[in-house]
């Protein structure tokens, strides 16, 4: 999911810039970063696997104790090494709008841009993707706008849905309050991005009624969305 910024960082690695991380009870602050990193390298396993992963696109960037973790730009996701995940700062990245993002919503935690083949379609395409499945409605939202690479455009769309494609990028952007959830909203919006295309050739995909997906995404979002929020929270803003 093409190369499209210019790497201008000068950042440190992960075991370099202890700041201030939380630390547990009896634990010393080289366990807690190794702790950070298995958690990033285990969804950065599970995007590799995924159709149109590429090295020169995706990309996972992480919020958590005030630090932004960004994984290197052309990092191997299926063997990523602790050098391959940085600490971050305005000047050192180069997704600044990204970067302001996890800085300005306590909703938003993660980021993971990608570029499945099916959301490439969607996005250019240069229309919302409208939810036809129960998935879509509950877990990423209603409608998935395309947007051009723009901080608040970016920003608004990701207040609607916990997703948007970038047109004139090719790109995905999905987001969560955890890594967990931005990985499953990029699942489950690449599954609905294909039976939207792939329904095309039968006349469209049939919308679910707004007040009915509205309704499934607010339940989602108090119950069990809350129960996930438990279990993962240490992958989050807990």
């Amino acid at each position: 999911m093409i190369s499209f910024f210019l790497p201008t960082r000068r950042c440190t690695n992960l075991w370099s810039r202890p700041t201030n991380l939380p630390m547990e009870k009896g634990s010393d602050m080289r366990k807690m970063d190794n702790n950070i990193f298995e958690m990033i390298n285990k969804y950065a396993e599970e995007l590799s696997l995924m159709d149109g992963y590429r090295r020169d696109v995706n990309k996972i960037m992480l919020n958590l104790a005030g630090n932004c973790y960004e994984t290197a730009d052309n990092a191997d996701f299926a063997a990523l090494s602790q050098d391959d995940i940085e600490i971050v700062s305005p000047e050192d990245t180069s997704h600044f709008i990204e970067y302001k993002l996890l800085q300005g919503n306590h909703d938003i935690n993660a980021l993971v841009l990608s570029a499945t083949p099916y959301c490439r379609q969607a996005a250019k395409q240069g229309r919302p993707l409208i939810a036809a499945l129960d998935d879509m409605a509950q877990i990423v939202g209603y409608r998935v706008e395309t947007v051009s690479y723009d901080e608040q455009a970016v920003k608004n769309a990701l207040k609607k849905a916990e997703g948007c494609f970038v047109r004139d990028k090719g790109v995905t952007i999905t987001c969560g309050r955890n890594l967990y959830e931005a990985v499953v909203a990029l699942t489950i919006l690449e599954k609905s991005a294909e039976v939207n295309l792939k329904a095309e050739a039968l006349g469209g995909a049939k919308p679910l009624p707004k007040i009915e997906a509205d309704f499934m995404r607010m339940i989602y979002k108090k119950k069990y969305s809350k129960a996930e929020q438990e279990v993962k929270s240490k992958e989050g803003d807990a």
